[in-house]
């Protein structure tokens, strides 16, 4: 995982969003040494001089956390070893405790729980969905928003990935409880470092019926064959690095008899779906997969055609 959060600000170098200086910062924050830093900058031209600004624009699904639609809370779940982890639920007004509604677990990316992805959450509850999106970062005894930027980058660089993943399940194991919730009706999305947890959480439950990755690094080879979940590869058609990895993740899928669909988004970057400030936010690609992943949940869930 420290690997794959270097190589993520490499590319934010790379792509003019931070200076080289400050790559090598966040590179220490994450635990590379200065020198090691130094020389990871060197292998890397810019494409463009770095910049401060960058034209903020907000989804078309964009969700305010006081829409009369949906209902919200900040709750704490228990993880597989008993340690307590901070989340954000959502769910539609009104809901019925019928366990007809369906679920899903949302993944943040390398910073924590910041309001783009309880913007997510809240997205899915005006689907139908009881949505949780967990703060992994509490895990470590301070929840995202008691951090400062520096502080949740070298927070989420010291947790374990497989455990996150576990408190991942932890959390779908919450929503299986939860008396509104179907516990057939199950899914999974993360963006980022996040991607890479879902694509780890489908080998871990096999009560997961859908996932949606966001342009993550593929789970270990070993493990595909324990994936249930009927799979949707989101992945931006300008991130190399991630994309690389297509090609094995699809073969793999394929000798296992896994259901999926890759996606691969023209003119995107990795990052392209957040709205929430990132430079790489796409208003045209952001969109598409957000339907996308509705309507791959609703065709694996067995759930109406969903309200875009």
């Amino acid at each position: 995982m420290r690997e794959y959060l270097v190589e993520e600000e490499l590319e934010h170098y790379r792509d003019g969003w931070i200076s080289r200086r400050e790559f090598i910062r966040r590179a220490v924050l994450i635990g590379v040494g200065a020198a090691a830093a130094t020389s990871l900058a060197r292998t890397v031209q810019p494409v463009r001089a770095a910049s401060t600004s960058s034209l903020l624009q907000t989804s078309p699904f964009h969700v305010d956390e006081n829409d009369p639609r949906i209902e919200s809370d900040m709750i704490w779940y228990p993880s597989n070893d008993g340690a307590y982890i901070k989340a954000y639920l959502a769910w539609p007004a009104n809901v019925a405790l019928n366990a007809s509604a369906p679920a899903v677990v949302v993944s943040h990316a390398n910073r924590g729980l910041l309001p783009h992805f309880m913007d997510v959450a809240r997205r899915f509850a005006v689907q139908g969905y009881v949505a949780l999106a967990a703060d992994q970062v509490s895990r470590t005894g301070t929840p995202t928003d008691e951090l400062e930027d520096d502080g949740q980058r070298a927070a989420y660089a010291s947790l374990n990935p497989e455990q996150t993943a576990r408190d991942m399940v932890a959390a779908l194991e919450y929503l299986k409880a939860h008396g509104a919730v179907n516990p057939a009706k199950l899914a999974a999305t993360g963006y980022c470092a996040g991607g890479t947890v879902t694509w780890r959480v489908a080998t871990l439950a096999p009560d997961l019926k859908a996932a949606a990755p966001f342009y993550g690094t593929n789970p270990p080879a070993a493990a595909v064959p324990n994936i249930r979940a009927a799979m949707l590869g989101v992945y931006a058609g300008l991130d190399d690095r991630v994309n690389a990895g297509i090609p094995e993740i699809e073969a793999e899928m394929s000798a296992a008899g896994t259901t999926y669909e890759i996606k691969i988004y023209p003119e995107s970057m990795h990052g392209f779906h957040d709205d929430g400030g990132n430079p790489a936010y796409n208003p045209v690609t952001a969109p598409e997969a957000w339907t996308d992943t509705l309507n791959w949940f609703a065709q694996n869930l067995g759930l109406p055609a969903p309200r875009v």
